[in-house]
């Protein structure tokens, strides 16, 4: 049996959590302890009192923020989660304040409503810990929770914290599931979980990867597979090919045409023998054999047979059309609190759910069927699901997916010539990120798009020329018209026009017709022939269905305009299909999050592909997936691109920092300006040298006169001349890094020194 032969293999399996963690198994009995040990809480003021414990994360319980302990578990193969059982210390008082509460949710659209957390209870958590749920990766499953340290009771204001915390979690025989059991898998899920130890639990146990394999594939229909130009779907697969990848065309036609990607009666997610599925299975069968059904089924042979990563959809869908209903968007569902509820009447400005989102997130993540319960809804989360709390949702990706949408030749061509040129190009502008910050209009600190962008700045490697385009700096800028008084999109457009960037990220409002300040007639109008890749968080520029609260447009969405309608502007965006969400008084906002995540994913974590760092923001979000509006946020942020293109870097940078042009006495100055560098006495010569990934800078030396003097592994990057020296000199300083960049610069000084 299973269970027996993991006994010897699971016993020996031990590691540490903070500080100690084990598996124990009998024929009686299995489970996993965990010990956990927490520093006092600090309370800090800054505008409200708030709650911080270093080794946690701060959770919105309904508008209060306390820390948790997010824990990532990884469950040994053919397991299930039982039951939990958490013990804990005493309590400990902290005193008594009055904790400030988080902000209002808003929507950045020129609506502007505000969407209100519900009223907390008094004891908050009251619970030892937020279940999250049990999602599986790449055959592996990995448990999500939060566990609660710190108590609030908001009566008195007492804080209390536990320095001592438990877990027990029961576990019963389940069927694993398939498997691969590829190195690389292995090697992605030891980054995510907290006890990668029990991957040694885990056995392949499905059949070898096809001889045929395509890592790279395009799903698309037969008219668009066969479109003629000088860019088609074709040139793309080439050049995935001329890569050294494997690629495939499959086409729609070919999919529905292929019973083995149809339910027939007995496949499913769900528990056949559960009486509520053998009922409903007839009267909902069809809703398993949709078009979206059959082409997720063939993503997941493709993943566990073909060996594929990426997947680009290569069709339109227009709701309202359905000649451009290519791809057809899956609808997930997000109840929340205070959030639009869309399709009500005008004056119905707040509801508490949406069930029409679309989001290709079903396409990427290929566990269950994000319907467990078999209603009209996909993707509830665990309280919403009729027969069972578990979440209908996966989100943890098993291939990198991205959109073009496109329903013609002439939109295919714009597509992959652009993101070709991207790819091939060797320009300096690759080099440029550009920040882009609206006035938002909403209370305190979150009234200025840039200060959200702000938080994003520490994420982008000093090599890069970061500027911003924010109102609140905006010469002229009006705080008491701020409507009309910050950067206009005649600015912009002459900026994307005249001095590309390659990366911009945006906060500000939005319509499916409008982003960014442009319009599609401004868009379209744009002349750039170097191309730019787009995150926004702004409203519905990304309704990729083109519809908003029930109504289709005829014209597709701003992000289709930036990336397939003109043979300018990006060859990529990150987009929202429905409202983003930002915050009041805080720049702590559920949009705010994916955003920072992918930031994190692009630039600190390596994750260059464009694809894969959209669906890591949502993975690196889960254990906060079920506070307000983080589900929302998540479903309708989708990529309009090709998910394997990865953003460039710049070269490694190396520059002298000091002596500047100037007099310097003794290592002071510049104490007056010259057209060179002359120096008395000793001096230091200061080096800013950076490379990608971060920290790979391996050393600098310094030269004069082509004589090396010195060399420095560990920044900052100095050297200090000393001796006897009368005369004109030639500095070099060269730097390497962990990849083998060599990057160099020089300048000309007078030193005399004894």
């Amino acid at each position: 049996m299973i269970f027996l032969g993991l006994i010897s293999l699971a016993v020996a399996i031990s590691f540490i959590i903070t500080p100690f963690s084990s598996i124990a198994f009998s024929d009686e009995s299995s489970e996993m302890h965990m010990s956990y040990y927490f520093k006092k809480p600090v309370i800090e003021n800054e505008g409200g009192y708030s709650v911080v414990e270093e080794d946690c994360s701060p959770y919105n319980f309904n508008g209060v923020m306390l820390p948790v302990k997010p824990l990532h578990i990884l469950l040994p193969q053919g397991f299930e989660v039982k039951g939990i059982e958490v013990k804990k210390s005493s309590g400990i008082s902290i005193g008594s304040y009055e904790l400030k509460r988080a902000g209002n949710l808003f929507s950045l659209s020129d609506e502007r409503s505000s969407l209100q957390p519900s009223c907390p209870e008094n004891v908050i958590p009251g619970r030892d810990y937020v279940m999250v749920g049990t999602y599986t990766f790449r055959g592996y499953s990995i448990l999500v929770l939060n566990i609660c340290p710190v108590e609030y009771v908001s009566s008195t204001g007492e804080i209390t914290y536990h320095r001592h915390m438990e877990l027990d979690i029961q576990l019963k025989e389940a069927a694993p599931k398939p498997i691969r059991g590829l190195a690389e898998d292995r090697a992605m899920v030891a980054k995510i979980v907290d006890n990668p130890g029990v991957i040694e639990t885990y056995r392949k146990n499905s059949a070898p990867l096809a001889d045929e394999n395509a890592q790279y594939v395009i799903i698309t229909n037969n008219e668009l597979k066969n479109a003629s130009g000088s860019y088609t779907f074709q040139t793309l697969a080439d050049s995935k090919i001329a890569k050294g990848m494997s690629a495939r065309i499959v086409t729609v036609e070919e999919i529905a045409s292929n019973q083995s990607f149809w339910v027939n009666g007995t496949w499913g997610d769900n528990n056949p023998s559960n009486p509520f599925y053998q009922s409903q299975i007839t009267k909902n069968f069809s809703m398993y054999n949709d078009t979206q059904a059959k082409i997720r089924n063939f993503i997941r042979y493709a993943y566990m047979n073909l060996g594929t990563e990426y997947v680009l959809l290569g069709g339109d869908a227009d709701g309202g059309n359905k000649g451009s209903n290519i791809i057809p968007a899956r609808y997930l569902y997000a109840n929340e609190t205070g959030l639009p509820l869309l399709g009500m009447p005008p004056a119905v400005t707040l509801g508490f759910e949406e069930d029409n989102i679309p989001s290709d997130l079903y396409y990427a993540c290929l566990d269950g069927n994000f319907n467990y319960d078999m209603d009209e809804f996909w993707g509830e989360n665990a309280s919403r699901n009729d027969i069972a709390d578990v979440d209908e949702s996966d989100f943890y990706a098993e291939v990198w997916v991205g959109r073009a949408c496109v329903d013609s030749a002439y939109e295919i061509s714009n597509f992959v010539m652009k993101t070709l040129s991207y790819e091939q190009s060797e320009d300096p502008y690759i080099g440029k990120v550009l920040f882009l910050g609206e006035y938002l209009g909403f209370p305190g600190v979150s009234a200025y798009g840039g200060n959200y962008k702000d938080v994003i700045k520490p994420y982008v490697p000093s090599q890069y020329d970061l500027t911003t385009m924010y109102d609140r700096d905006w010469p002229g800028f009006d705080p008491g018209n701020p409507w009309e008084t910050g950067w206009s999109k005649y600015d912009l457009m002459d900026v994307l026009d005249n001095d590309t960037p390659c990366v911009i990220n945006h906060d500000g409002h939005g319509f499916v017709n409008y982003g960014l300040r442009l319009g599609n007639s401004d868009i379209d109008s744009l002349r750039n022939d170097r191309y730019f890749f787009v995150y926004s968080q702004t409203c519905l520029a990304g309704s990729f269905d083109n519809c908003y609260k029930g109504h289709y447009y005829s014209d597709d969405c701003a992000a289709e305009h930036f990336t397939v309608e003109t043979p300018h502007g990006a060859f990529a965006v990150i987009m929202n299909a429905r409202y983003g969400l930002g915050s009041e008084d805080t720049v702590d906002s559920p949009s705010g999050h994916y955003d920072e995540s992918f930031f994190k994913a692009l630039f600190e974590l390596g994750m260059r592909e464009i694809g894969k760092a959209n669906l890591y923001s949502k993975q690196d979000n889960v254990w906060r997936i079920n506070e307000n509006g983080m589900r929302w946020a998540c479903y309708e942020t989708n990529l309009f691109g090709d998910p394997e293109v990865a953003i460039k870097q710049p070269a490694m940078g190396v520059k002298i920092v000091e002596p500047e042009k100037g007099f310097y006495l003794f290592g002071n100055g510049p104490l007056f300006p010259l057209d060179k560098t002359v120096a008395i006495g000793s001096i230091t010569i200061k080096v800013n040298a950076s490379a990608l990934p971060p920290d790979s800078v391996t050393k600098v030396e310094f030269y004069v006169d082509n004589v090396l003097k010195s060399s420095d592994s560990d920044f900052p990057y100095e050297w200090k001349w000393k001796g006897f020296s009368f005369g004109g000199h030639d500095v070099k300083v060269v730097g390497y890094s962990k990849n083998g960049e060599v990057a160099s610069d020089e300048m000309q000084m007078f030193v005399i020194s004894l």
